[in-house]
């Protein structure tokens, strides 16, 4: 009977080591980001546009009239030559400029958490590579996320991601195509 007693005390003591080990979940709760290691997906839906204009107009006239003239007699140095001078000076200067630039860019991908701030934030990393007829396109995307952002359905937008970088490159056949020649870009980075 006692041996009974020893076997079941050490299964249970077995069963509950195997419990605080394995990670339980609720069938009722969504699976959200919350440790190193989770998936999260980011949906970027970033509208940036940028415009200037600004416009500068100067003018400045100035008039200068010598000569000597006596009254009733009139300019009485008319043979010295250039003794009379007129002089009139103008300058008028109108500057415009305008820039505009407009960006889009829709994806979405998912990150990996890669840390856990002091204050609970996860900061989150990622790759997505594609490559379609030669094209080479990557996106990389880091941040920081609040974990009240995250979804129910484990997404979170990129509106809601502290300090965000995202960088979208290509290379292939088509970038190479329309990237200037060795002689314009040195003449571009001279003048």
């Amino acid at each position: 009977m006692k041996t009974a007693y020893v076997i079941a005390a050490v299964l249970a003591l077995a069963l509950r080591a195997v419990a605080v080990e394995a990670r339980v979940e609720s069938l009722f709760a969504d699976p959200k980001a919350n440790q190193i290691g989770d998936a999260l997906t980011v949906i970027i839906q970033e509208n940036a546009t940028a415009s200037n204009q600004t416009s500068t107009t100067t003018s400045k006239n100035n008039t200068t009239t010598i000569s000597s003239t006596i009254p009733g007699a009139g300019n009485i140095l008319d043979f010295i030559p250039l003794h009379t001078l007129d002089s009139q000076v103008g300058n008028n200067y109108a500057g415009n400029a305008a820039t505009s630039r407009s960006a889009r860019l829709t994806a979405r991908m998912t990150v990996t958490v890669a840390g856990v701030k002091p204050n609970g934030d996860l900061i989150i990393e990622g790759v997505r590579t594609i490559k379609i007829n030669g094209e080479n396109e990557a996106i990389y995307l880091n941040g920081s996320v609040s974990p009240a952002m995250v979804r129910r359905d484990n997404t979170v937008l990129s509106s809601s991601v502290a300090d965000l970088q995202i960088e979208y490159t290509g290379k292939g056949t088509v970038s190479q195509g329309t990237r200037p020649g060795v002689v314009v870009r040195f003449l571009n980075w001279i003048f």
